[in-house]
């Protein structure tokens, strides 16, 4: 088997790097650049004509192109009645329109145009400038098939000369014997390396059997340097063994690869897309399903070209592949592959290596699967930034986490996401690394309410975070929180913090609000601190914030400005179950004792900040319990209609007059 990259063929003819220009009928790369020109932008190609082959129609072809040649003109004789070998008469054919600068016709056959391979003719030769349309993708069907083969030797069903440009449209091309692949690699349409920059759109074209699709390998004539620009419309890819398009080039090279509105579909073998390694990709509003493994694989450590991209719109991967998308390992490129707006039926969905912009996609996942791998991961060659906004996570059973970004030395921003959570585990994993930065910012978590969905929203490990109008609900694990803290040996570092700021808990039924793993090096102690955050009907029997092992610890969430909806009554203990900064106390007493939440004054230490206690009538605070009038007083009246500001220090324990 050839090595990868690599495919052998028989022969070949050297391409004519003069020709950009040419007449009627023929495909220059002037003309498909400037046709594509849309499409560049993150268009796809649409509006082009039908007056002439050249202009690249956007319609089914029904009429026979009125300057083109025919396969089955008497001149070249194909029968297309599905016995005999048509191979010489298809091939006298292309080698008349390329030389006329004409288009080739191939209307619908009898049965269809059987084409045998063997090994002194092992592909159809395109050695020059041609569109080859056929009558419709239903009805125009060429089936090759290997006869007789060789050792070393691989075959293609076209093989395309670097700096040819070359238009394919409304075909059927299929492999019907599908032999081992251990004998001889068989490539729908082989595109040769060279040094002339060229360009080929395939459209309303569906292949399949063939053991890759669209190959373009890396080694080619005059160091292949030349630029591939490949784009594919409307097709159907189904490789019996490895790839639908396979994309290698070299290093001082580059290609263009633009998929649109095409079904790229289950191989058995690595990737349905290898992009390796300087390419540039536009992928929109096409499909991805059962790969074997990556839909579509990413692979390389150099710039892709100028101008440099690597984007995905309006695509949809299916849940019958292994995996989604890996993106390239560039540490030293400045560009962000961009993927919006699509829809992940599986997991893992997206695998993090370079900087990344995740942007209006859906991740689910059948209830019954079982990868158990997050949606979207940090995977490796940190440093690099990401960004996942305007995303929602709806699995519909468990799913645990959703988004791991645990990987020492990343940045990521979270922006106006959605997280639907339907069993245990984790939901955002973030830390890794002490220089790490993360902002969670106007995303919503949300668990089921019922005994079986348990799970922690955030969970993080070291590095700075902050997480800022965020609402989360639902049931927590009973023996965790809404967030954890996690210390790994060495806990994390001096400058690490969490800030939870303008953020909304609600209907809480299980764990705690906050929960602290304590590590043998640095706490989280003096780290953890918000304020405005709105605590709404918190109904766990655990403490808002839990610490394990148990220490002193410090923090500071400061209480909601404003008053709070409902009076409290006076006794020798009051628990303030809600956090405003102004509570109505109700009837007389004297108050020795004031918790936050509790009534056991577990949560305390995750409060910081001052209260006012209005009295409607007289009451009293009195020392005793955790409260420390000025002055060393044992007594302080409180007037009807008057107010005291008092300060809770975490650090002591204890409530002073302000």
């Amino acid at each position: 088997m050839a090595l990868a990259g690599q495919m052998p063929v028989n022969r070949r003819h050297a391409p004519d790097p003069a020709k950009d220009h040419l007449s009627a009928g023929a495909i220059s790369r002037r003309s498909f650049l400037q046709s594509i020109t849309a499409a560049l932008g993150g268009w796809a190609m649409r509006g082009f004509t039908t007056a002439g082959a050249a202009s690249f129609p956007g319609a089914p072809a029904t009429l026979q192109p009125p300057s083109a040649i025919s396969v089955t003109d008497p001149a070249y004789g194909a029968t297309g009645d599905g016995t005999t070998n048509d191979r010489e008469a298809i091939q006298t054919a292309i080698d008349a329109a390329i030389a006329a600068g004409r288009p080739l016709w191939i209307p619908a056959p009898a049965q269809f145009y059987r084409i045998i391979l063997d090994p002194e003719h092992d592909h159809l030769l395109i050695n020059g400038d041609v569109t080859i349309i056929g009558e419709n993708k239903r009805s125009t069907l060429l089936r090759f098939t290997v006869q007789t083969a060789a050792a070393g030797r691989n075959y293609a069903g076209f093989f395309v000369v670097g700096g040819s440009n070359v238009r394919f449209a409304e075909l059927r091309i299929e492999e019907d014997l599908h032999q081992p692949v251990e004998q001889f690699e068989f490539a729908g349409v082989h595109f040769e390396s060279g040094g002339v920059d060229h360009a080929c759109l395939v459209e309303r074209v569906d292949i399949e059997g063939f053991t890759h699709c669209l190959y373009a390998p890396s080694s080619g004539v005059d160091g292949g340097t030349g630029e591939l620009f490949l784009a594919i419309r409307d097709c159907d890819l189904h490789p019996w063994w490895q790839y639908c398009v396979a994309f290698w080039t070299v290093p001082q090279g580059h290609k263009r690869l633009h998929i649109y509105d095409s079904y790229l579909h289950d191989n058995q073998h690595s990737h349905l897309v290898y992009c390796h390694p300087h390419n540039s990709v536009h992928i929109e509003n096409s499909t991805f399903d059962g790969a074997n493994s990556w839909a579509f694989h990413f692979q390389g450590t150099e710039v892709a070209g100028n101008p440099d991209y690597q984007r995905f719109v309006g695509c949809r991967f299916g849940s019958r592949n292994s995996r989604g998308i890996i993106t390239q390992d560039r540490a030293d490129v400045q560009s962000t592959v961009e993927i919006r707006n699509c829809l992940f039926d599986g997991r893992p969905s997206i695998q993090i290596r370079s900087d990344v912009v995740i942007d209006g996609c859906y991740f689910t996942a059948p209830h019954d699967t079982g990868v158990d791998e997050p949606f979207v991961s940090a995977y490796s060659n940190a440093p690099w930034q990401a960004t996942i906004r305007n995303c929602i996570f709806a699995p519909e059973g468990n799913s645990l986490p959703h988004v791991d970004l645990r990987l020492a030395g990343i940045a990521a921003n979270v922006e106006n996401c959605q997280f639907y959570h339907q069993g245990s585990g984790v939901i955002l994993n973030l830390g890794a690394g002490a220089t790490n930065a993360y902002s969670v910012t106007d995303c919503l978590f949300y668990n089921r309410s019922d005994n079986e969905a348990q799970s922690v929203s955030i969970e993080i490990d070291d590095g700075r975070t902050t997480i800022d109008h965020c609402r989360f609900a639902g049931r927590s694990v009973a023996d965790r929180g809404v967030i954890n803290l996690r210390s790994t040996e060495n806990g994390p570092a001096e400058d690490a913090f969490c800030r939870i700021d303008n953020c909304t808990f609600r209907e809480l039924k299980g764990g705690s609000l906050v929960y602290v793993l304590g590590g043998t090096g640095h706490s989280w102690s003096g780290k953890l601190a918000g304020e405005n955050d709105r605590i709404v009907d918190f109904q766990s029997a655990k403490p808002l914030l839990a610490v394990d092992p148990p220490e002193p610890f410090h923090a500071s969430l400061a209480p909601v400005p404003g008053p709070a909806p409902s009076g409290i009554p006076a006794g020798p203990t009051i628990v303030l179950s809600s956090n405003y900064d102004t509570y109505r106390v109700l009837g007389s007493a004297d108050i020795a004792t004031m918790h936050w939440w509790t009534a056991d004054g577990l949560s305390d230490p995750l409060f910081s900040g001052t209260i006012t206690l209005a009295a409607e009538t007289p009451f009293a605070l009195v020392s005793g319990g955790n409260i420390q009038l000025s002055g060393g007083a044992a007594r302080r009246e409180v007037a009807a209609n008057t107010d005291v500001r008092l300060t809770y220090d975490p650090l002591q324990a204890l409530w002073s007059e302000a």
